[in-house]
C-alpha cells in the first residue's frame, strides 16, 4: 500500500509538473507573438481592410445569432467558459466527432489575430492569455466586431461582408433572418458548411443556431421554424 501511494504521489507531481511546463511554454508563445505584434497594432491592421464592417452596419439578429450558437454567455463572463469546454470535450468524445468548440469568442479573436488553423497545444495555451488582452483592450462590442469581420465561411469568403455580398449579393446590414442564421453557422467548419456544395449540411446546422436561439428565448420555436423555411436565395 506505501509504495501504492508513493508511486500515486509521484505520479501526481509528474502531471502538475509537466502541466506547469506547458503553460510556462505556452507563455513564452504568448510573449513572442505580442512582441513582434503588440494587439492594438494587430487590431487595427484588421480594421484597415476595406471590407471591415463595424457593428452598427451588420444586422442585429445575425449578431445574435452569432453570440447564441458559439459562445451564449459571452456578454456575461470574463475569461475562460470552464462550463462550454468541459461540455465540448464530452459531446466530442460522446460522437466521435467534432460537433462543438469549447474556445470562447475572444479566444477565437486572439487565435485568428496571430495564428493559423492548425491545433496546436502551446498555441491554445497562448489564446488564453491572449483573451486575458483582449478583454482589457477592447469591450465586448468590439471584440465580436473583431470576429464576424475575421471568419472565414467557406468558398473563399473571410468577413462578414464578403459572406453576405458573395453568397447573397447583400449587404450585412441587409440580410433576411433566414441568411443571417444560416451563415452564423458556418465558421464552426466553413469547408464542411460552405454552401456551394454543402447546402444541406449548412441547413442542418442553421437549425442548430435556432435551436440555441430558442433556447435563448429570442425567438420562439414558431418563428424558428418560419426563419428555417424560408428561401434564402428568393
Amino acid at each position: 500500500m506505501k509504495i501504492i501511494k508513493k508511486w500515486l504521489k509521484r505520479g501526481l507531481f509528474l502531471l502538475l509538473l509537466s502541466f506547469l511546463l506547458l503553460v510556462g511554454a505556452g507563455y513564452v508563445q504568448y510573449r513572442i507573438v505580442i512582441g513582434e505584434t503588440p494587439l492594438t497594432e494587430a487590431i487595427a491592421n484588421v480594421q484597415a481592410s476595406e471590407n471591415y464592417v463595424f457593428l452598427e452596419d451588420i444586422d442585429p439578429f445575425f449578431l445574435q445569432a452569432v453570440v447564441a450558437v458559439e459562445d451564449r454567455r459571452f456578454y456575461q463572463r470574463q475569461g475562460l467558459d470552464i462550463r462550454s469546454l468541459g461540455r465540448a470535450v464530452w459531446t466530442n468524445l460522446k460522437n466521435f466527432d467534432f460537433l462543438e468548440g469549447g474556445s470562447t469568442i475572444g479566444q477565437q479573436v486572439g487565435k485568428n489575430l496571430y495564428f493559423d488553423f492548425r491545433f496546436n497545444v502551446l498555441r491554445k495555451i497562448a489564446e488564453v492569455f491572449l483573451l486575458y488582452d483582449i478583454e482589457k483592450t477592447i469591450s465586448k462590442d468590439e471584440t465580436l466586431e473583431l470576429y464576424v469581420n475575421m471568419n472565414y465561411y467557406g468558398d473563399g469568403y473571410t468577413g462578414i461582408k464578403r459572406a453576405s455580398v458573395g453568397y447573397f449579393g447583400k449587404l450585412p446590414s441587409e440580410l433576411s433572418l433566414g441568411q443571417s442564421s444560416l451563415l452564423a453557422g458556418l465558421p464552426q467548419s466553413p469547408s464542411r458548411f460552405q454552401l456551394s456544395n454543402h447546402f444541406e449540411r449548412a441547413k442542418a446546422r442553421q437549425k442548430k443556431v435556432l435551436g440555441d436561439m430558442v433556447d435563448l428565448e429570442i425567438i420562439t420555436q414558431q418563428q424558428a421554424d418560419e426563419i428555417y423555411m424560408e428561401d434564402v436565395y428568393e
